[in-house]
């Protein structure tokens, strides 16, 4: 398991963002897009888990609080660092499994929003606490592909 989520205090609780996938037009087999049309929109796909004694805990009881959800693209050498996209998860919106809770998200990153470029691709997703000490706040990332901005005409 990467170590890319906070807290992450074995076998209490522990989690990790495990996937991140680009797509602007449908791949046979359901691979990622590296190149995409800047006139065009795409999407990341999310996917990321908690499990642990304490998860159920930690889910249950940092209400009223919803996943927050950021796309990041940095560019490659001189050009655009961006907030691609801004999105809410309903923390409860989770698959139940044997070892904990899976959630999956799909961001929409609008047309227009890169500029012709190469650009590296990071996910989060924050659960925020109102709790206070020591905190209880939920974070994790995943360093995505690099993708090609490129116009195709």
């Amino acid at each position: 398991m990467a170590l890319n989520m906070d807290p992450n205090n074995p076998p209490f609780i522990e989690g990790s963002v495990t996937s991140l996938k680009v797509v602007q037009t449908e791949i046979p087999g359901g691979g990622s897009n590296l190149v995409i049309d800047p006139s065009r929109p795409f999407s990341v796909s999310l996917d990321w888990e908690m499990h642990g004694f304490y998860a159920p805990l930690w889910v249950a009881g940092l209400a009223p609080s919803d996943w927050d959800v950021d796309i990041y693209a940095e560019s490659m050498g001189p050009g655009q660092e961006v907030l691609a996209d801004h999105e809410k998860e309903p923390r409860l919106a989770f698959t139940k499994t044997p070892a904990g809770f899976e959630w999956t998200h799909t961001s929409q990153v609008k047309a227009g929003t890169l500029d012709e470029g190469v650009y590296k691709l990071v996910a989060t997703v924050f659960l925020n606490s109102n709790l206070g000490f020591p905190g209880f706040d939920v974070s994790g990332y995943i360093e995505g592909p690099v993708i090609r901005v490129e116009n195709p005409l």
